[in-house]
């Protein structure tokens, strides 16, 4: 009846009734009204909770929600509600297991008094273990898809097994806490991950645990399960890895918070609280304030800014493109449409393809596991691949269909509704009466004045940038209402990565190019920017330069200046 919003009502009413159940946990421990209305308000401040709406639907927010039922039930003694609820959530997601373990370990401590509470405690404890071996022995490869191997043990650090691990933190004890600030892998684009974590965490309420310093004992499982994994996005903000430590933040601070003997600090800090966990959570929803910026969608979490309620698209129109595909064909999908086609078999996440026979997204969508580059890489292959055609496109959207057998050999009498322009420049053609230096078709590339011979790539000159005179001329696009994604590659010739190409429009419009990407055997390094134009960004005030920043000397080439234009034919 909800068609595809059935999934997003579901998750939506779990986080409300998780909601209402941590305000009765609460309530159970404290009759102040600061805290108890303080928890409900912090649970809708903390960044994890809006990160995670940005993930749409996801297993791990709705098992989540599961624990503070539980936790509820269990210390009102209704062991049998509770251990129902222990149930669905083992059925929910295979990590939930290794989460109940520690639950149970921590109400041991809590209730060693009760003996009732430890029994059952242990009988939890007992039961998680029992079907986090199954799941992993019998049930998970007993249903895994042919030829991909789900992979439990994700902590090569420590180990290729948990019993590896264990050894490893017995034997390394100082090495084994040090991971969990540094970071352990190779790529140093990571470094500061696990530090923004920690710094969120502690400014959106953990300095409360510094009155009740036992609460912290409570986190080191949930976090060493984040940080040492071998997934860099796992240790910080991003998606929904937060969750388990959202969840655990909501009753641990309170809690320490209700056992104050003062009710003036108590209020005081619950305020304080809140206010600091408002403050860190709006500077988060800006995705320039993050370590890793790629992986967050500001319009898909910053809902007090435009763009959340704005689209980048026709909705309509889109929408008609959508019923361009059948209803059983196999489809790959950029994440904004994915939930529209997902009642179907088959189903990938772009750039995933396999053997899909349509493929749909926007030339300003993303993965998130990728770089903006990284994805244009992959529109890319397929927008200029001969086995796939665009049948379609309301810009910035453009489906695409794999040509069978006939549509290839019938491809020549096919208007094609791709075009693109490639301009290229080697620094050899020259304007003899005015000294500029063209492209190939003619239009002025830069003048002559920065023309060098003794470094090159090609012929026998190339253009030049010095510290005195770091930028080129700027090239104007001609005809650009009519170009709709701009590639400008370079190569260049220097010690450093300082070189940079940029568009700019003076207006609504400033892109610069990422680092090198590749280089020659000469030392000659590409470097890429590529550049999708809304409407209102092509204005006859755009140019593209090139630029250094350093103390040495550059020699740089432009190779090509690729146009596309998307034409329904």
């Amino acid at each position: 009846m909800t068609g595809t919003y059935t999934l997003i009502i579901i998750q939506t009413v779990l986080i409300l009734v998780a909601a209402y159940f941590t305000f009765k946990l609460i309530q159970l421990k404290t009759d102040n009204i600061w805290l108890t209305s303080g928890v409900i308000l912090y649970f809708f401040l903390l960044f994890g909770r809006y990160s995670a709406f940005g993930t749409d639907v996801n297993l791990a927010i709705m098992s989540a929600c599961f624990v503070p039922v539980f936790l509820y039930f269990f210390e009102i003694k209704k062991y049998i509600f509770a251990f129902i609820i222990v149930i669905l959530s083992l059925f929910s997601r295979e990590n939930m297991p290794l989460w109940f373990i520690s639950i149970f370990l921590v109400l041991i401590l809590l209730h060693w008094k009760d003996k009732k509470a430890v029994l059952y405690s242990f009988a939890g404890i007992f039961i998680s273990v029992v079907y986090f071996i199954l799941l992993f022995k019998i049930f998970i490869p007993a249903n895994e898809t042919p030829g991909v191997e789900y992979v439990l043990f994700n902590y090569s650090a420590l180990g290729s097994s948990p019993g590896e691990a264990i050894s490893y933190i017995i034997q390394h004890p100082f090495k084994s806490v040090q991971m969990f600030f540094v970071n352990h892998l190779d790529n140093p684009e990571y470094n500061r991950v696990k530090l923004e974590f920690y710094i969120v965490y502690l400014v959106s309420g953990g300095f409360v645990l510094l009155f009740r310093p036992k609460y912290l004992i409570w986190f080191i499982p949930i976090v060493a399960q984040k940080v040492l994994n071998d997934d860099p996005f796992r240790w910080g903000l991003a998606t929904y890895y937060s969750v388990e430590v959202v969840h655990w933040s909501l009753r641990r601070y309170f809690l320490a918070l209700t056992s104050l003997k003062s009710a003036k600090l108590k209020k005081y800090l619950v305020v304080a609280l809140c206010i600091l966990t408002a403050g860190m959570t709006v500077h988060k929803m800006d995705s320039s304030n993050h370590e890793i910026p790629w992986t967050f969608y500001k319009s898909k979490i910053k809902f007090y800014d435009k763009s959340f309620y704005e689209t980048t698209f026709d909705i309509r129109k889109v929408n008609h493109l959508l019923e361009l595909i059948p209803k059983y064909a196999k489809v790959s999908s950029s994440n904004a449409f994915t939930p529209h086609l997902a009642q179907r078999q088959f189903i990938y996440f772009f750039p995933t393809v396999n053997d899909a026979d349509y493929i749909i997204f926007s030339l300003l969508d993303n993965n998130y596991l990728m770089s903006e580059t990284e994805n244009d890489k992959h529109r890319n292959i397929y927008l200029n691949s001969p086995d796939w055609e665009i049948i379609g496109k309301e810009y910035p959207v453009i489906l695409l269909k794999k040509k069978t057998q006939k549509s290839l050999q019938n491809q020549i009498q096919t208007k094609t509704i791709y075009k693109s322009d490639t301009l290229t420049c080697n620094f050899e053609n020259i304007e003899g009466t005015k000294n500029h230096i063209l492209f190939s078709n003619g239009t002025k590339a830069d003048t002559i004045s920065h023309l060098r011979h003794n470094f090159y790539r090609s012929d026998s000159s190339s253009l030049c940038l010095t510290p005195a005179d770091p930028y080129s001329h700027g090239i104007f696009i001609n005809d650009i209402n009519k170009i709709e994604r701009i590639e400008i590659i370079v190569w260049y010739l220097g010690s450093f990565n300082n070189v940079f190409i940029v568009i700019d429009n003076k207006k609504n419009l400033y892109q610069k190019s990422d680092q090198p990407e590749t280089s020659d055997e000469n030392g000659w390094k590409k470097i890429v920017l590529t550049t999708t134009l809304l409407e209102n960004q092509k204005l006859s005030s755009t140019i593209v330069y090139l630029g250094m920043q350093a103390v040495n000397r550059f020699i740089l080439m432009i190779c090509k200046l690729l146009l596309n234009n998307f034409e329904t034919a």
